[in-house]
C-alpha cells in the first residue's frame, strides 16, 4: 500500500508516518518547513499557497495518472 501524509513533520503527522512505515507501507510526507526525522519515508516540501504545487508533489508520489 501507498499512503501520502499532508503534514507529515507535524505532530499529529509524525505519528501517521511512524505506523505506516512500521506498518510496511510505501510512505511519502509533506512539510512545510522542516521535514520530519523519521526514517523510512519520502519527504517533500509543500507549500499549499503556491499554485500548482499540490500537483507537483501528488506526481512526484506517482499519485496522478497520466493525463
Amino acid at each position: 500500500m501507498k499512503v501520502l501524509i499532508i503534514g507529515g513533520s507535524g505532530f499529529l503527522g509524525t505519528e501517521l508516518v511512524r505506523q505506516a512505515t512500521t506498518a510496511g507501507w510505501e510512505t511519502a510526507a509533506t512539510y512545510c518547513s522542516r521535514p520530519g526525522s523519521l526514517p523510512g519515508a519520502s519527504w517533500h516540501r509543500l507549500d499549499l499557497r503556491a499554485p500548482g504545487h499540490v500537483d507537483e508533489v501528488l506526481a512526484a508520489v506517482e499519485f496522478l495518472r497520466a493525463r
